[in-house]
């Protein structure tokens, strides 16, 4: 799907990921590198979120941008992915180890998160409903967080472009590779 963003203003926005912050190292680079402002879309610890909560408040920061951009890192990633799905001024995705578990997923096996976040996160619609955006996925093949057949499945339900990169889930040797590559992709 090529979309034109000729004479159209580009709203970049970070979702970080369910440990982190808005004021993470990620954030800050994509900040400077990419002109992207993160959202915070949580102001609880990590354990107490609530997913439609995080979705709402990310819809009140993008609902009047016409041409929007989502940068989405784990959770942040499902975030993201979860907001394309019901917002179609979001034009692009760029998902980094995107925490999207597909159906049949034996949550009672993930001890890294509350049950009851994990619930919330289980949404089919996202592997049988399309997301009218381009899709980016950057995969860490290092990635000791988020499992590889998330990752895979979403990006064939999806029919989304994968990137393969020898790193870990949070993309701590080559981080400035994957900004680079989403620079270059946000110029097609």
């Amino acid at each position: 799907m090529e979309k034109s963003f000729e004479n159209e203003k580009k709203n970049i926005y970070y979702i970080h990921g369910y440990q982190s912050s808005p004021c993470s190292t990620k954030a800050q680079v994509f900040q400077k590198k990419l002109c992207a402002h993160a959202i915070q879309y949580r102001d609880v610890p990590p354990e107490q979120l609530v997913i439609s909560d995080c979705l709402k408040r990310i819809h009140k920061i993008i609902q009047f941008d016409q041409n929007v951009i989502l940068i989405g890192s784990s959770l942040g990633g499902f975030l993201a992915a979860m907001t394309a799905l019901t917002h179609r001024n979001v034009q692009q995705l760029f998902l980094l180890n995107p925490a999207i578990m597909p159906p049949g997923t034996d949550i009672t096996k993930i001890s890294s998160m509350p049950q009851r976040i994990l619930k919330d996160m289980y949404e089919s619609l996202l592997f049988s409903q399309n997301i009218d955006a381009d899709i980016f996925i950057f995969r860490g093949s290092n990635d000791e967080i988020v499992a590889d057949p998330w990752v895979l499945e979403f990006a064939k339900a999806q029919e989304a472009v994968i990137f393969f990169i020898k790193d870990d889930h949070r993309f701590t040797k080559y981080l400035a590779r994957v900004t680079e590559l989403i620079s270059h992709y946000l110029q097609k």
